[in-house]
């Protein structure tokens, strides 16, 4: 009876043992910045997730709504030192609600992608040289205090860079980076047309922080008498927070498509403008089933320290071809 009891102990440690080895085999999860910028201590750092399933079968995990109960973020300095958890994520995990998830599959080949901010994660509060490394939870990150050990597969690592805060406002709007020649990217004081042209091109060319460059995203954003009302109830911290929403929603594409639709020509029609405002019209051309949709755009700029500032769009449609 003890030789058949051992035989068993035995083959189940081994079956134990394989399903370990074999868990997450084919499944690979990366990380990248999305939208790579100049990163200060108080800085958005957005970062792509993507979960790839290079097996030869279907994979099936759980994806939480809240997204703190399936990845997470180390955060280490170049000595191996981490950095304590943020604030946020310490409150969004310890919080009592119900954990909803949905069961995603993933085919051979398949992946799925997020977004998340970095800073929802960690405490970054010091300048200097980090070394950031995800882990996802495919069975969900037990609350604290849970008897059972949470699986999880690790991803590549990320070198950060985190600069000293600017020293003004102007110095943190010039800060952006242009990264096919690497230089800091800096508003120039270019008339009207070229402000528009240097955007749409940015835009053709899916270069997101010279598009960005000369638009004044509060402006645009307060532009809707709804989220005007709203926006001026926020203190001053919730309004830099909503404005950085707000430019990660027109990249994701789930809020004022038009102003991140991707033409494939364009023309400026006319130009007008004084001391202190000004207005270009263009037309662009986008392709569509079996046609090609004209898109009359109307731009309307301001002069903020001799630089032209997008501050409003209209657009209709001019018509087909």
């Amino acid at each position: 009876m003890k030789t058949r009891t051992r035989t068993l102990f035995l083959v189940l440690t081994g079956l134990l043992f394989l399903a370990s080895a074999a868990y997450g085999e084919g499944i690979e999860v990366t990380i990248r910045y999305f939208n790579q910028s100049v990163y200060f201590p108080e800085s958005d750092i957005d970062v792509k997730v993507t979960i790839t399933n290079h097996s030869p079968d279907s994979y099936r995990f759980r994806l939480a709504e809240e997204r703190a109960f399936s990845i997470g973020f180390d955060v280490h300095t170049l000595t191996n030192v981490a950095l304590q958890a943020s604030q946020q994520l310490v409150t969004r995990r310890l919080d009592a609600q119900p954990v909803y998830f949905r069961e995603v599959v993933l085919e051979p080949g398949e992946e799925l992608s997020f977004v998340e901010n970095l800073q929802h994660y960690a405490a970054i509060e010091q300048p200097g040289m980090y070394v950031v490394t995800a882990h996802f939870y495919p069975e969900l990150l037990p609350r604290a205090g849970a008897v059972r050990a949470a699986q999880r597969i690790s991803s590549n690592r990320l070198a950060l860079s985190i600069r000293p805060s600017p020293r003004t406002v102007d110095e943190a709007i010039q800060a952006r980076l242009d990264h096919e020649t690497g230089e800091i990217l800096r508003r120039r004081p270019i008339p009207p047309d070229q402000v528009i042209a240097h955007t749409i091109e940015a835009r053709m060319r899916d270069q997101w922080e010279r598009f960005f460059l000369y638009h004044n995203l509060e402006e645009i954003l307060r532009s809707s008498p709804t989220r005007e009302r709203r926006f001026v109830q926020l203190s001053e911290a919730d309004q830099r927070y909503e404005i950085q929403a707000y430019r990660r929603r027109l990249m994701e594409g789930t809020v004022d498509e038009d102003i991140t639709a991707v033409p494939f020509r364009f023309d400026i029609l006319r130009t007008t403008y004084d001391r202190r405002t000004a207005t270009v019209v263009a037309d662009l051309r986008f392709r569509a089933d079996g046609f090609v949709e004209i898109r009359r755009y109307t731009y309307h700029l301001q002069k903020r320290d001799d630089v032209w500032e997008i501050v409003r769009y209209n657009v209709s449609i001019a018509g087909t071809e």
